[in-house]
């Protein structure tokens, strides 16, 4: 999920090839395999009618982790984070889908979802296309890391099928939608349901059922012009990273971006979450600017409550040192797209989480703002908070 500002994101030299995979609406490849995005997607047909697009690496027969994207992106925001995982451990059998209504993910019916998209984009309809993947892959139980809406689809499956989740970790999370000003203001209201509404009324199209399979390009010619400015962009992104990302936003239905927003700001789990049984492991930076300071300390008080009661392990981690500026707007550190600022940090958090049930305690900030590309590493100095007990630093 972008920031409604400014989109952190910083690539590795490795995972290059990844970036430059395919757009939305391409003709998937039928490389071998379907090992990144440069070899192509692979599908798979879900019981429920869904169509998934996926990627995977690494041995069939090796313990699985699930990478979950963010509203109105793909695989594509995982991809840099996937190949540095999968380099750190060659083991791991990685994959990474598009959800429903997602770069080459198929949308639910539109007769049935058309006149209220939000009744077919609620996180447990994402999470049952989820479990229904990994019984068509035959995953038994795996890691589940997902970022923004992708955390909440994580919350989901660890929730109501706890028996299918080794672990999950929570990628710039909260323990609700309801209420976010990002979600309600820089999505919903303006520009969906603002000057695209207003556009597409004028042509006669009726809101919502009529918008369900059209794009914003349908809404606005110019569209791409302004998922560059405002939606998908960062001065300190590698252009190779960002630009294929401009025409997959662009290509996402409207019934996506109307259902998914408005199901995410009905959900709620903060007492949900309280009765949480999986070990659990969440990541937050400084300058989040759709789920706040306020949002972490939410999360950190329902999974200390599920920490003492379940007897999980549950952490907490900060990524960034300086604190969101007043205008809301990421300007000089890690943001909301924590994988895409430190993908190689990430890749470790999940892979020590893994092997040791603890993050790293390494802190990735960036030391010369505002050039978001130049990320540090001090070894031994993150916060990083073990939930259901006094706090401690790292």
């Amino acid at each position: 999920m972008p920031t409604p500002f400014i989109r952190l994101a910083k690539t590795a030299l490795l995972a290059l090839p990844l970036a430059l995979g395919l757009a939305a609406g391409a003709t998937p490849a039928t490389a071998k395999g379907c090992e990144d995005l440069a070899a192509g997607r692979c599908k798979v047909k879900l019981p429920g009618g869904i169509t998934m697009a996926y990627v995977e690496t690494g041995p069939k027969d090796g313990p699985a982790v699930l990478l979950i994207h963010g509203l109105t992106d793909n695989i594509r925001s995982w991809s840099t984070t996937m190949a540095a995982l999968h380099k750190r451990d060659p083991g791991l059998h990685i994959l990474a889908m598009d959800l429903r209504g997602h770069g080459q993910t198929s949308m639910p019916p539109r007769a049935a979802c058309s006149p209220a998209p939000e009744k077919c984009f609620r996180t447990s309809d994402f999470a049952g296309d989820i479990v229904a993947f990994m019984k068509a892959k035959k995953i038994a139980k795996a890691t589940l890391a997902g970022h923004s809406l992708g955390s909440f689809v994580t919350q989901e499956v660890a929730l109501e099928h706890p028996e299918l989740v080794e672990r999950a970790v929570l990628v710039a999370s909260s323990t609700k939608g309801v209420d976010n000003v990002a979600l309600r203001d820089y999505v919903l209201k303006e520009p969906v349901e603002g000057s695209w509404k207003k556009a597409l009324e004028a042509k006669g199209w009726k809101y919502p059922a009529g918008f369900y399979m059209l794009t914003p390009l349908k809404a606005d010619p110019k569209a791409e012009d302004w998922i560059a400015k405002n939606w998908v962009v960062d001065p300190a992104a590698d252009p190779a990273f960002l630009k294929p990302y401009v025409p997959e936003t662009a290509n996402v239905r409207l019934g996506t971006w109307i259902g998914a927003s408005k199901a995410l700001l009905a959900t709620d789990n903060t007492e949900r979450l309280k009765s949480l049984s999986v070990p659990v492991l969440v990541l937050w930076a400084t300058q989040d600017s759709i789920f706040l300071e306020a949002d972490q300390t939410w999360l950190k008080q329902s999974l200390s409550e599920a920490a003492k009661t379940k007897g999980i392990p549950a952490f907490w981690k900060r990524y960034g040192v300086i604190p969101l500026p007043a205008s809301g707007a990421q300007v000089s550190d890690i943001g909301h797209n924590v994988q895409w600022g430190a993908p190689d940090a990430v890749a470790a958090d999940i892979e020590a989480f893994i092997k040791t049930g603890a993050p790293t305690s390494d802190l990735l900030h960036s030391d010369k703002p505002p050039a978001l590309d130049h990320i540090v590493t001090e070894p031994g100095k993150a916060e990083v908070i073990k939930l259901g007990q006094p706090a401690t630093a790292n």
